[in-house]
């Protein structure tokens, strides 16, 4: 991976991290997480106005991360209610990346050298690590771990299926516009019909944050599908979770969410895979 990548890569982290920080700090957790969504497909319209029309083939795969997307988004908004930050976002992304190298390299026969998996596995042991503080503590309900854990197998079957989608389409930005518009666009016909009160609701406080975070979560999602048409699958998507360490510290800076030693360790491990990551 070039410097550039890595360094896009880390800022489309930097992105997600502030999103999901922002759904966090919101006191109805799962409506905000749909109104980002939502938002995020309004943001979307606009590119896929400039853009051309996807290619055929690449529509099964726009069509399926959209109703996946869902799912996703509702998870979220249902881990943030019941744990912090440090431990949801932690649990969430860290088993993904692994698998997601693994299914990757079954599926699509993307072969990584010693070093990269070195990498992936450096980065996933220490973003799972991040979250042990809180865990011993007893910060995690049952449902919430279970949540988090099927979110994880949900990240990993929307980035093989995005990052395959963007390489048919050939273009990540424009992918990830009309796959966001898609999802936004379920998830409005969702709350329309089940619960019309989150759009209603504090409407002039709340849909700025939407479009907002709207925009973080194209950035963020876009970059790193312009970096699956550039490198291996699983090298991005171990990189994109770095994001963990920045949720970490928004945590303890605006939540007041503890950050000990042992946490510090975890960073080592992450810090240790994002140098190899630069060596594949």
């Amino acid at each position: 991976m070039s410097s550039f990548i890595v360094a896009a890569v880390l800022f489309g982290a930097l992105l997600h991290a502030v999103w999901n920080a922002l759904i966090k700090a919101q006191g109805d957790r799962f409506g905000a997480a749909m109104l980002v969504a939502i938002g995020a497909g309004i943001i979307g319209l606009p590119a896929i106005v400039y853009f051309p029309a996807p290619p055929p083939e690449a529509w099964p795969y726009i069509v399926a991360s959209s109703v996946i997307h869902v799912g996703y988004f509702a998870l979220v908004g249902y881990a943030y209610r019941h744990a912090d930050l440090g431990v949801a976002y932690p649990l969430t992304r860290g088993s993904a990346p692994f698998f997601t190298a693994i299914l990757a390299f079954l599926l699509v026969g993307e072969a990584l050298p010693w070093n990269g998996w070195l990498a992936v596995v450096c980065i996933a042991f220490g973003i799972v690590a991040l979250s042990a503080d809180a865990l011993m503590r007893g910060g995690l309900t049952w449902s919430t771990g279970a949540a988090a854990i099927a979110n994880a197998a949900v990240i990993v079957l929307y980035t093989l299926i995005d990052g395959l989608g963007a390489r048919v389409m050939g273009n990540g930005i424009a992918y990830g516009a009309w796959m966001v518009a898609g999802t936004g666009l379920l998830l409005l016909i969702f709350v329309a019909a089940f619960n019309r009160r989150t759009l209603t609701d504090n409407a002039a406080r709340r849909w700025p944050l939407a479009l907002i975070c709207g925009v973080l979560v194209l950035g963020s999602y876009g970059i790193a599908l312009w970096a699956m048409t550039r490198s291996p699958i699983g090298l991005v998507a171990s990189l994109r979770e770095t994001s963990v360490l920045i949720a970490a510290i928004l945590g303890a800076v605006f939540f007041h969410e503890p950050f000990g030693p042992k946490r510090w360790l975890a960073l080592g491990f992450i810090v240790g895979g994002i140098v190899l990551l630069r060596l594949v």
